[in-house]
């Protein structure tokens, strides 16, 4: 009788160390707080998380992901947002419109509502190595690169690749950059 409690003890712990190694190297779930990627994602919305996609390749722009922020005091906090600028691209944000290595970029997901021009502490420049610059779809409510700066790459916890709720907005994230 020992023999067995002992049995299914090892079988639990066993299950229980690889469901941790799956959710911390492999992939995860997230639940979004905020509305800095609306329309995209929504505040609640619950997300799959590929964390072992950006061991094989480096993230692009037009990926949507899950990060530590650069900002002192947050850097335990996850942030979700889109890339818009990778190492050595340059970028511009000039009247709401984005171009990257001087091309205006065609962002069909972002929030439509006209654009607010706020003072940004980055509008334009040069991504360095090992960066990229990231902002939320929804321009007007969304604390992103413009504000606290370039995020590190290895910052990165994922890439979100589906919404799995609401199960009516069922969603797989594909890459919409384009360039005019």
């Amino acid at each position: 009788m020992l023999d067995k409690i002992i049995g299914v003890l090892k079988n639990i712990l066993i299950a229980v160390f690889v469901a941790i190694i799956i959710e911390e190297f492999i992939f995860g779930f997230t639940v979004v707080q905020g509305e800095s990627m609306a329309p995209t994602v929504n505040n609640r919305d619950k997300l799959f998380v590929n964390k072992i996609g950006y061991l094989l390749h480096k993230p692009q722009i037009g990926d949507i992901v899950i990060f530590h922020p650069p900002i002192e005091n947050r850097q335990k906090e996850y942030f979700i947002k889109r890339v818009i600028a990778m190492e050595n691209d340059e970028f511009m944000i000039q009247n709401g419109k984005v171009f990257i290595n001087g091309k205006k970029m065609i962002e069909d997901y972002i929030m439509n509502e006209p654009y607010i021009d706020r003072t940004a502490d980055i509008s334009q420049g040069k991504v360095p190595k090992g960066m990229m610059f990231v902002m939320g779809d929804n321009r007007n409510d969304s604390n992103d690169s413009r504000y606290f700066g370039f995020v590190p790459i290895k910052n990165i916890e994922g890439k979100a690749n589906l919404r799995l709720w609401p199960f009516d907005e069922v969603k797989a994230f594909t890459v919409d950059y384009e360039k005019d």
